[in-house]
């Protein structure tokens, strides 16, 4: 699986851009305000807010949703807005005063820790140490985590990925694995007929002839699909045992399809895009939260846009096929999306931008979607440049014409 590594820019570039940024705008972190969504089965987005310096409630304003990079997840509720300045600058506030939103994706989605070094997970249940190499039954409430519908049985053993030669491989066992509601019983899982072959890393996945027991040595994490709604009710039961301790062995119910959370539910790897069957949980949170920004100030409904970079061009991509009606226009940079939607998408206004030396997320992904949405009878722009990496968007966003192309469409 790709790994986004390419976020993290030198200090010495950060130092340039953050100064460049003071340098031509007024416009702070701390002029989006700190804010977080939580739906009713407990999920929780963290989300920065600008408002209009001249906000007068009755007069509408427009909004930008802003996607941000994988490098820039996390639980700060402050990374993401570095790029997001850029549309808080007075130079485009000026003369398009508007919300702009900035939410923050998490790392991963929530799990309960067993065992391990490193402690990174929920540890309500992080009790295995003083039962090391032996067999421990867990009964796990999981409405201690946010609940709803899952599609997934999600198990980590995350190890060093290139461990010591002397080092042993961290282990990790789990049998008679059983969901149900609490007072009820349920048997246990018959292993055998769950898919354990989505994974990522280079460690082990052995289930047992019987059925009952799932086996993971080295750095390995596994999904297999497995439905069930989790209500303040459901229990998780199961016995665990690990020979050797790794960084972290972990166990939940999850809805998303990849290891780690992300806009959307796309594989960054491959050349074409196939859209996930459904938007991940970050992005579902994102528009939940949107929707409720619109009920608190006057938003012009007519005048939503969205950008986003990178991972953030692939929410882009994601979103605009999902709610072709609901955006006004759309920028996405150096992302990619799934070429069959392009139907669907043909008549929003859309700039798309991209490095023509980007060795992280190819340009062909961009270069496909304009492509499919031409064959289908739109009309998007397309901008790349010659020579720049993976991080086009310091040179799209600041396009003299973009703020000018961008606010000028409204949604019929």
């Amino acid at each position: 699986m790709l790994t986004f590594r390419f976020f993290r820019r030198s200090l010495a570039v950060l130092l340039v851009v953050t100064c460049a940024n003071v340098a031509c705008s007024a416009a702070d972190i701390k002029d989006f305000e700190a804010r977080q969504y939580k739906d009713a089965d407990g999920n929780v987005l963290l989300y920065r807010l600008y408002k209009p310096k001249d906000y007068q409630a009755g007069k509408k304003f427009p909004l930008i949703l802003f996607l941000h990079g994988a490098g820039e997840r996390g639980s700060n509720n402050t990374a993401q807005v570095r790029d997001a300045l850029h549309w808080a600058r007075d130079a485009v506030q000026k003369d398009n005063p508007c919300f702009i939103m900035a939410p923050q994706c998490p790392n991963t989605a929530p799990s309960f820790q067993l065992y391990g070094t490193r402690k990174d997970s929920d540890q309500t249940y992080a009790d295995y140490a003083g039962s090391a190499g032996e067999w421990k039954h867990y009964t796990i409430e999981l409405g201690k985590l946010p609940g709803g519908a899952k599609s997934f049985l999600a198990i980590v053993n995350s190890a060093n990925r290139q461990p010591k030669q002397s080092e042993k491989l961290a282990t990790g066992e789990f049998r008679n694995i059983k969901v149900h509601e609490s007072g009820g019983d349920a048997a246990a899982l018959d292993l055998r007929k769950l898919d354990f072959s989505h994974k990522d890393g280079n460690g082990k996945v052995t289930v047992a002839e019987d059925g009952g027991t799932v086996s993971l040595e080295g750095d390995v994490r596994v999904k297999a699909p497995l439905a069930y709604t989790v209500t303040p009710k459901s229990i998780l039961e199961f016995d665990f045992r690990s020979t050797t301790q790794g960084l972290r062995h972990a166990i939940s119910l999850d809805a998303d399809e990849f290891f780690d959370s992300r806009w959307a539910n796309m594989d960054w790897s491959a050349k074409k895009g196939a859209a996930g069957k459904a938007p991940s949980t970050p992005m579902r949170l994102a528009l939940e939260a949107l929707a409720q920004v619109q009920k608190e100030f006057t938003i012009d409904d007519k005048r939503l846009y969205i950008t986003g970079l990178s991972m953030g061009g692939y929410g882009t991509w994601d979103v605009i096929w999902r709610h072709p009606t609901m955006f006004a226009a759309a920028v996405p940079v150096c992302g990619g999306g799934d070429e069959s939607k392009a139907t669907i998408v043909k008549d929003i206004p859309i700039w798309c931008f991209h490095g023509g030396a980007d060795n992280v997320v190819p340009k062909e992904r961009s270069i496909h979607m304009i492509e499919a949405i031409k064959a289908a009878g739109g009309n998007p722009k397309y901008t790349e440049y010659p020579g720049v990496g993976h991080n086009s968007w310091d040179r799209a966003y600041a396009e003299p014409e973009l703020p000018k192309w961008l606010f000028a469409h409204h949604r019929d």
